[in-house]
């Protein structure tokens, strides 16, 4: 028989199978061109299960231990001396590239008109995900704000940690391999070069989290890296005038 701490442990561990097992819906939905109402069904399931993940994370392992990073036992770096301000630089600009539509954006119409249309290249084949009416904007934003909280709360804080001291207890390096291979399979409706490049953003913040000891910085610069594609792809006044 479970106990409820047991329970709680193997409802969490279960709930991103749901991710990988909803990926083909999701994606078949997003190449349908799907109306506001189907695309708010579709967001509104993932800010549901996003929220009963981090839900049963916390009720797991509690808030003050899921917003610390684990402590190793011994140094999970090779010569950390050396490895650790490396990898804080790849880390930093791989930040600072992700966050570039933002930046650029703010330069003016021109700028943010390029960034739109790279993005809509970029979805092409899941084209209906994106928001395109100022409702669909704000829905967006909602997801965008839970996606930030939720999976930093989940993948980081508490995958890595279960990884390391339950279970498997791998050692803090191959915690991190495994949180962001699951990242990346929870994001398979985005198709193959989808999941490679959430699996590469999931050891980002994965990095980030362990070399600054917060999950703070992590959930700030998720949820600005995904509400900046609302911003993008908001019309400015002209396109406004010119629609109207």
């Amino acid at each position: 028989m479970f106990n409820s701490s047991q329970a709680v442990l193997l409802l969490a561990a279960a709930l991103p199978l749901v991710m990988v097992m909803a990926g083909p819906l999701e994606r078949r939905i997003y190449r349908s061109n799907p109306s506001t109402g189907l695309k708010f069904v579709a967001y509104g399931g993932n800010i549901v299960l996003l929220w009963a993940m981090a839900a049963a994370a916390v009720g797991v392992e509690g808030w003050g231990r899921l917003l610390q990073s684990p402590a190793p036992s011994k140094s999970w770096l090779w010569a950390p001396v050396v490895t650790k301000p490396v990898l804080a630089a790849a880390v930093g600009a791989y930040m600072l590239v992700a966050l570039l539509p933002l930046f650029q954006s703010l330069r003016g119409p021109r700028w943010r008109r390029a960034y739109a249309a790279a993005y809509r290249r970029g979805f092409a084949e899941i084209a209906g995900m994106l928001p395109n009416t100022a409702l669909e904007r704000a829905a967006w934003a909602l997801l965008s704000l839970t996606a930030g909280v939720c999976e930093e709360l989940y993948f980081r804080g508490f995958l890595i940690r279960v990884l390391q001291e339950r279970g498997p207890e791998l050692p803090l390096a191959a915690a991190l391999v495994v949180s962001s291979l699951i990242f990346g399979l929870g994001h398979l409706y985005q198709g193959a070069k989808g999941v490679l490049g959430t699996t590469i953003g999931g050891a980002g913040f994965g990095l980030l989290f362990l070399l600054t000891g917060s999950l703070i910085p992590g959930v700030v610069l998720h949820a600005l890296i995904d509400l900046q594609i609302a911003y993008v792809l908001t019309p400015g006044r002209e396109e406004t005038a010119a629609i109207a």
